[in-house]
C-alpha cells in the first residue's frame, strides 16, 4: 500500500467516524483512552492462545484494528462464554468480541447494540475421522451431541433438524473440552459453527467437519447499552472493513478462506 493510499484512507476513516459520535465515544470507555474487550480465548481461530502464550485470533486482530483507527488503546479480559455477555451488562466491558451470533433476541435486545456482520458462518456436524456411520445430517438423529454452554447454536441446530430429532445435548465451557469428549467416546458429534472447527479439524486428523452448513448466520462484535457513541464509532468502520476488504484479509488470514458479504443472509426476526 502507498502513502498516498493509506492517507486516502485514514481520510476515509476520518471522516466516517466524524460529528458526535467522534466527541462523545471515548468519554463513555470505561477506562480513559481503552477499549476494554471481553473474549474467551478459547475458540479458535476467532479468539485462542498463539504459540507465544499471548491472544490472538479473528476477533482479537478486528478489534485492534478498530482502536488503531479510533486512535484508542485495546484491552483484553478473557472470560469463559457463558459469562461474557452477562459481563457485558455488568458493564464488565465495553464490547464482547467473540464470535458472537446476531440472533434476533440479541437484536432486539435493550441490554447489548450488536453491530453488523464482521463474518458469515453457519451449523456444521463435527465427528470423529473414524466415524464412519455419521457421514451427513440425516445420520445424526438421536446421538448425543456436545455444544458450547450458552451459545446460539443449539437452536439453529434444533431448526435445522426434524422435530424430536435432537438427542442428548451436553454443554461445554470451549473446544478443547468438546474435542477430548468426543476423542473419549462421550459424545456422538459436536454441534458449533463451520469456520471454527473447519480450521481445527485441518490441524487434527482425527476430526473433521461435515461440508454441509445449514442455518447461515452472522456474528459480530456487541456492545454494552452503557457505550452507544462508541458503537457509532464502530460501525461505520465495519461497513468501511467489508467494502475495502479488509475483514476478508483478516478472515483468509485465520480461516483460510473469505466469504462473500454479498450474500449475507437476512438478519433473523
Amino acid at each position: 500500500m502507498t502513502d498516498k493510499t493509506k492517507l486516502a484512507i485514514a481520510a476515509v476513516i476520518g471522516a466516517l467516524i466524524s460529528g458526535p459520535a467522534q466527541a462523545q465515544f471515548q468519554d463513555q470507555l470505561m477506562e480513559e483512552g481503552t477499549i476494554v474487550v471481553g473474549t474467551t480465548g478459547s475458540a479458535p481461530p476467532f479468539t485462542m492462545i498463539g504459540s507465544d502464550g499471548e491472544l490472538d485470533g479473528f476477533d482479537i486482530a478486528v478489534m485492534e484494528k478498530v482502536a488503531e483507527d479510533l486512535g484508542v488503546e485495546v484491552e483484553f479480559r478473557q472470560l469463559d462464554w457463558s459469562g461474557l455477555l452477562p459481563g457485558l451488562v455488568a458493564d464488565r466491558f465495553d464490547v464482547v468480541s467473540s464470535g458472537v451470533t446476531r440472533t434476533a433476541d440479541r437484536l432486539a435486545s435493550d441490554d447489548l447494540i450488536m453491530l453488523s456482520p464482521y463474518i458469515i458462518n453457519g451449523v456444521a456436524v463435527t465427528k470423529l475421522t473414524s466415524n464412519e456411520e455419521i457421514q451427513g445430517w440425516d445420520d445424526i438423529c438421536g446421538l448425543a451431541v456436545g455444544v458450547v454452554r450458552g451459545s446460539a447454536e443449539i437452536d439453529l441446530i434444533r431448526a435445522s433438524l426434524d422435530e424430536d430429532c435432537l438427542g442428548t445435548v451436553a454443554e461445554y465451557p470451549g473446544w478443547t473440552e468438546l474435542s477430548l469428549d468426543l476423542k473419549n467416546g462421550r459424545i456422538d458429534w459436536i454441534g458449533m459453527d463451520y469456520l471454527g472447527p473447519n480450521y481445527l479439524a485441518a490441524n487434527d486428523e482425527q476430526i473433521t467437519v461435515l461440508p454441509e452448513v445449514r442455518s447461515p448466520k452472522t456474528q459480530s462484535i456487541a456492545v454494552s447499552p452503557n457505550d452507544p457513541a462508541l458503537a457509532e464509532a464502530i460501525e461505520p468502520l465495519l461497513a468501511q472493513y467489508r467494502e475495502d476488504g479488509t475483514l476478508n484479509a483478516l478472515i483468509e488470514q485465520y480461516f483460510g478462506q473469505p466469504v462473500d458479504f454479498t450474500q449475507m443472509p437476512p438478519d433473523p426476526s
